[in-house]
């Protein structure tokens, strides 16, 4: 199956993208910009391709929700004020992949990226915290940066996992709790991202032995539109409680 492809938003303050150059040459030893893609010196075939926009209006408020609390009112108001857009894409499905993402990404925020809003998982993230996920180079990390929990009138689900080139996770509202949906779908998810397990209907998961056992029930993504940023073509694991 082809490698999904991720896009990455990044606000500027730069006035032009002359300008957004010569601050990547500044902060970076490694990539230059050229043309429509950020090239690293050493391996140019390590490359990614790059749009720039002018002034989103709507920018900040969608930094504010994919963010949660984690942007302050003046990082908010900064992201307000930005003068450019740049999405930044490339590749994902493996760790590998996303990792050398988030590196060239962070030589934007190093230029004066404002933020980094993964466009087809719905995250948004500081500059500082971005700094720490890059450096530490670690799967928790990585998977925070892109998967997210979100929920439906009767089931909670992760979007994002797609990324990674694995299904997502949904559970049911009326089998357990929000508190406990959000830690049994994300361990579940690194369970699937470090152990890499072989997984098929019918099997079974529990976050402990003295916890509620969970029947997996494999399906395609239904829930978002095939045409959506967010839809996961490797479909979804359904953790269905098993009652007694």
């Amino acid at each position: 199956m082809e490698e999904p492809q991720i896009i990455l938003c990044i606000p500027g303050k730069w006035k032009n993208k002359s300008e957004m150059i010569e601050m990547i040459i500044r902060s970076s030893d490694e990539f230059v910009l050229i043309e429509n893609r950020i090239v690293k010196l050493d391996n140019p075939n390590t490359n990614y391709e790059i749009e720039i926009y002018g002034h989103d209006e709507n920018l900040a408020e969608a930094f504010e929700v994919a963010g949660g609390n984690a942007f302050t009112k003046e990082q908010l108001n900064e992201i307000q004020n930005h003068s450019l857009t740049v999405y930044l894409i490339g590749n994902g499905g493996t760790i590998d992949n996303l990792i050398k993402l988030i590196e060239v990404t962070n030589v934007l925020i190093k230029a004066g990226g404002l933020g980094v809003k993964v466009e087809v998982s719905g995250t948004a993230t500081t500059p500082e915290s971005w700094a720490i996920i890059n450096s530490k180079k670690e799967i928790p990390e990585t998977f925070k940066a892109f998967v997210t929990v979100a929920e439906e009138d009767d089931f909670y689900y992760t979007c994002g996992m797609h990324c990674f080139g694995l299904p997502d996770v949904i559970t049911f509202k009326n089998q357990v709790s929000t508190e406990y949906a959000q830690e049994l779908m994300q361990i579940f998810c690194l369970y699937n991202l470090i152990e890499k397990p072989y997984l098929e209907d019918g099997s079974t998961f529990s976050l402990a032995e003295e916890h509620p056992i969970f029947v997996l029930r494999y399906s395609d993504c239904r829930h978002i539109p095939e045409d959506h940023l967010f839809y996961n073509k490797y479909g979804v694991w359904a953790l269905v409680h098993k009652f007694e």
